[in-house]
């Protein structure tokens, strides 16, 4: 089994449940609680009366104008100095993980989920293989919401230098894409035989069906095996894109991200999903996997909105009976 040698320090990229994530708790249960109140005495055929009203509207106006200003100093406690790739490899033993992908994907996701970027959230999941590394892009700002650690190279060395680092890596994951770039790495990743169970693509959601068919046609012409089609499945929250992963002899998978109820929270929505679908990759490389534990705030969310339907319901039900 593959064993880290980084300290807990290392993993500073979450601040976990924070005063910032209380505030925003409280604001959403006092909100919730008072538009309960308000509906149960509607449906009881009382009046509401001027402080109700006052107060649910008073919750309201701080809920809208608080939330998002919490949720920036959220933000800003994960955006640490960018840490060079050379130093985190040199302070961790373990091969690392390669994250290819797109400069465009860095701004397109960089506020993809509310409170972390796509990459922070990649972060958690992947240091449990190695220090996280991408490329910088060359002569522009670092990215607002940065997981990997950085590398840096120039336009003319980059490739050479993307061939090294794919040849140490313990993981090479690549997000499928459609430039040039991307294509030169995925000939590259085949060409130089990164072994197979090295090799994660990970599907984006945006235009999955597309995306995904494309890449399977045109990089049939580098693999020995045929890589599966993508059949849609209906999902209420559309398309959630996966990973492409391949055992040992090359034998090609998809694992569809899928929502894990209670062991993801508001504040981090994507990991969960992430390492779930990951399984099998962790245990090609025989690093240990540990299910995501479950997140009583995430249950507690989970009860107040069951319990805000069933008030609904019987606000509906309440105003029908005295409509007859």
């Amino acid at each position: 089994m593959i064993k880290g040698s980084a300290s807990v320090k290392e993993l500073a990229y979450d601040p976990g449940f924070t005063w910032e994530l209380f505030l925003i708790t409280l604001l959403v249960l006092s909100f919730l609680s008072a538009f309960a109140a308000f509906l149960i005495l509607i449906a009881n055929g009382e009046n509401p009366g001027l402080l109700i009203t006052g107060i649910a509207l008073i919750l309201t106006v701080l809920t809208l104008l608080l939330t998002p200003r919490l949720s920036n100093k959220y933000r800003a406690r994960q955006r640490l100095i960018i840490q060079r790739a050379d130093e985190v490899i040199k302070n961790d033993a373990r091969p690392p993980v390669l994250y290819l992908r797109s400069f465009f994907d860095d701004k397109m996701l960089a506020r993809a989920i509310g409170f972390k970027s796509i990459e922070q959230e990649m972060k958690l999941v992947l240091f449990d293989i190695g220090p996280f590394i991408a490329f910088a892009e060359p002569n522009n700002e670092p990215p607002t919401d940065p997981g990997a650690a950085r590398m840096y190279a120039s336009q003319e060395e980059w490739k050479e230098k993307a061939r090294k680092e794919m040849l140490k890596a313990q993981l090479v994951i690549i997000r499928i894409g459609d430039s040039p770039s991307f294509w030169w790495e995925v000939e590259e990743a085949i060409k130089i035989k990164v072994r197979p169970e090295r090799l994660v693509f990970l599907i984006p959601p945006e235009k999955m069906e597309v995306r995904y068919e494309g890449f399977r046609q045109r990089a049939s012409k580098w693999l020995s095996y045929q890589l599966p089609e993508y059949k849609r499945r209906w999902s209420p929250n559309g398309p959630p894109g996966g990973i492409l992963y391949f055992e040992p002899d090359g034998t090609p998978h998809i694992r569809e991200f899928k929502i894990i109820w209670f062991r993801q929270t508001f504040w981090n929505l994507f990991a969960a999903s992430l390492k779930f679908a990951l399984k099998p990759v962790y245990e090609q490389l025989g690093v240990e996997w540990r299910k995501p534990p479950v997140q009583l705030m995430q249950v507690l969310y989970m009860l107040v909105l069951f319990l805000l339907a069933m008030l609904v319901v019987y606000y509906l039900y309440a105003m029908l009976t005295r409509l007859i």
